[in-house]
């Protein structure tokens, strides 16, 4: 009997993905589940030590007096911050992580993630399903050092 692929009980989830609605559901589950509970703020430190993988990663606008700076700096700090809760709250509370994934999987099904590691300008059209999880799975590798 063939395996079901939207039945993730004991099942590994790698190389399974969400359609475009069904991920944007369970983010905003996710989101509105980790406001109704108290997962406490982030100390200072660890905010500033978010901003630096923020800065080390290139997400940190060059010239902070740039008009469009202040409008980067805070959606990234977002993007990072609720990443750092999700993970938090994953943690402490992995079941209803789980169950809020389950339920997102009989609602919208999966479909296994494509292997070639190409991307073509038609999966532009669909970036959550298409190009993101692709670009996650790519393994950079250090460039050799220049000789001087």
């Amino acid at each position: 009997m063939a395996q079901d692929p939207n039945d993730t009980s004991g099942m590994d989830l790698d190389g399974l993905l969400l359609p475009e609605n069904g991920i944007v559901e369970l983010t905003d589950k996710l989101t509105g589940y980790m406001t109704e509970i108290e997962l406490g703020g982030l100390s200072d430190i660890i905010g500033q030590v978010l901003d630096d993988f923020l800065d080390q990663c290139g997400g940190m606008p060059e010239d902070l007096n740039d008009s469009t700076a202040f409008d980067q700096i805070t959606r990234n700090q977002l993007a990072v911050t609720l990443a750092y809760q999700l993970g938090r709250l994953d943690g402490r509370s992995p079941q209803v992580v789980n169950l809020l994934v389950q339920q997102a999987i009989d609602s919208f099904g999966v479909k296994r993630m494509e292997e070639s590691s190409d991307i073509s300008d038609d999966d532009f059209q669909n970036p959550k399903e298409l190009v993101y999880p692709r670009l996650r799975k790519l393994e950079y590798v250090e460039p050799p050092p220049e000789d001087e």
